[in-house]
């Protein structure tokens, strides 16, 4: 899961890299500022994965339902048959383990965040004890620290100060004012903390190549946008470029997370072809092309599924059709057409006269008994799951999705396994056996000394019943409508007579009962 997870994260990541490299081409033909698609790029790469872990659903994905989690049941006997099939490591004969690698991955992770914290803390230590030595100064008329070597560069986060070296004041007027211009125009748009909260993501994600380069490229565009306020202000481009190189050629080793006036020659030398090429033919297509190549990067970033997702489910192997050994005849289950794995997707309306049947009581009590969590029971924590279960023709469970969770993952798992061993006798349309969903509540709780855990049934009983229905889902007539709040209900119409029997048949003679609420006007 581990490596899978490491996996997704660098496909975002490049995603988000080719976004911004995009944008920035996009941004710089018309002199926008370009260091916001950077971090924007960067806190994705951490924020993407975070929220595609524990809350999927607010990614759009491709083919992905945003609905509640479903448990899928291809066939009826997958839960029980896919459990006698040995682990994927002992078939290979001992060969590679996933689990195990992925625990190795995870602890080197957890070792390079480590790391990388003592790399900074060291760094920051060093730096502390080099302040101490730093003397209060002013050139420019500007407030200064007055360092060794280090600088011109702005250092802190929550306060902040400019630091100059001990060598600054040899320049020539024109080109000082310029460099403390530049720095206090650092100070003033605040690219020191930005910076910094971008190193952040390195220290999540210290094996993340490309977030090392979109920091990289960061750091860049921030002297960018800086050299462009300061050229906007109307100052010589010669006097800067000279300031530039000037100190490019004495600057030493610049900060971590600082801004600073002039760095290592490479990047001055692009700052130079920044301020000096002339603006790009045909700027209007190159920034169309390049805006259409983020956008389509940006779209594939929030569309990709993450490793959890449903799309990424293996298939049932074909083993769990396997029957028992001690069957002594097994039919398999008549294989469903188009038109009912469409309608057996997701819940939905289906027309019956007369509801399913539940007919295997025992076997489901015995699954119950089976599924229960042996911790949870122990401690006595129980909990009500609701089932929305797609039976077909034959009585048997294709489908289901959680309805109503207990907030609890281990009880919703095990009303699954209920759930699929379940059988029943099929509804009926007209006298016709039919295709159904219905909802159905699966309660674990531990009664006296039996602990014994209960299910509620399903079939319906019980005559001079109304028909029930919740936002256009008819309700079985057992079901519990407890947890109906009254401050939920839209309205509710109540339908008698020939009209009720016309549109819902013989079932709704004593009436039908139309509850709408509040989340079924929303949807419709």
């Amino acid at each position: 899961m581990v490596i899978a997870w490491i996996g997704y994260c660098l496909l975002i990541s490049g995603l988000l890299a080719l976004a911004a490299f995009a944008s920035e081409r996009a941004l710089g033909h018309f002199g926008k500022p370009v260091r916001w698609a950077w971090f924007a790029a960067i806190a994705g790469s951490v924020t993407v994965p975070v929220v595609a872990f524990f809350a999927p659903g607010l990614l759009p994905g491709f083919g992905v339902s945003s609905a509640a989690p479903a448990v899928g049941l291809g066939e009826p006997a997958v839960a029980t048959a896919a459990a006698e099939l040995p682990p994927a490591g002992a078939a290979a004969g001992g060969g590679f383990d996933a689990a195990a690698a992925g625990g190795v991955v995870g602890w080197g992770w957890m070792l390079l965040v480590v790391a990388m914290v003592g790399y900074l803390g060291r760094i920051y230590g060093r730096l502390r004890s080099e302040m101490r030595t730093w003397r209060p100064g002013r050139l420019a008329g500007s407030p200064v620290m007055i360092s060794g070597t280090r600088g011109p560069a702005v250092v802190g986060i929550r306060r902040s100060f400019v630091v100059m070296p001990k060598w600054i004041p040899e320049l020539e007027d024109r080109l000082l004012r310029l460099v403390c211009l530049h720095e206090r125009e650092h100070q003033r748009a605040g690219d020191h903390r930005l910076f910094a909260a971008a190193v952040f993501a390195l220290v999540l994600m210290p094996w993340n190549l490309f977030v090392w380069w979109k920091v990289s490229r960061l750091r860049l565009a921030i002297e960018f946008d800086c050299d462009r306020r300061v050229l906007g202000r109307g100052e010589s481009r010669r006097d800067y470029a000279d300031a530039l190189i000037a100190v490019g050629s004495r600057v030493s080793v610049p900060l971590p997370a600082a801004a600073a006036f002039a760095e290592r020659k490479p990047a001055v030398e692009r700052r130079l072809r920044r301020m000096t090429e002339p603006p790009a033919s045909m700027r209007l297509l190159r920034t169309l092309g390049a805006s259409g190549m983020a956008m389509v990067a940006v779209l594939f970033v929030l569309g990709c599924p993450g490793p959890e997702s449903s799309v990424n489910a293996p298939e049932p192997p074909a083993a769990t059709l396997t029957p028992p050994a001690d069957a002594v005849e097994w039919t398999p289950p008549p294989t469903p057409s188009e038109e009912d794995i469409a309608r057996g997707d997701r819940p939905t309306f289906i027309v019956y006269d007369r509801p399913p049947v539940l007919q295997n009581a025992a076997d489901v009590m015995s699954a119950l008994e089976a599924a229960y969590p042996q911790d949870l029971k122990a401690a006595g924590i129980g909990g009500r799951v609701e089932l929305w279960l797609y039976i077909d023709e034959s009585g048997v469970v294709r489908n289901q999705e959680v309805k109503t969770g207990s907030g609890n993952d281990a009880l919703d798992l095990a009303a699954a396994d209920v759930g699929a061993a379940m059988r029943f006798e099929p509804a009926l349309n007209r006298d016709q056996p039919t295709d159904v969903w219905v909802s159905q509540w699966i309660t674990f709780e531990v009664l006296g000394a039996a602990e014994e855990p209960a299910v509620l049934g399903i079939s319906v009983t019980g005559e001079g019943s109304p028909l029930i229905i919740v936002d256009g889902i008819i309700q079985a007539q057992d079901t519990d409508l407890g947890d109906l709040q009254a401050l939920d209900i839209d309205h509710v119409e109540v339908m008698k007579g020939e009209r009720a029997v016309e549109m819902y048949g013989e079932r709704a003679k004593n009436g039908v009962v139309q509850i709408t609420t509040k989340a079924g006007t929303a949807d419709t």
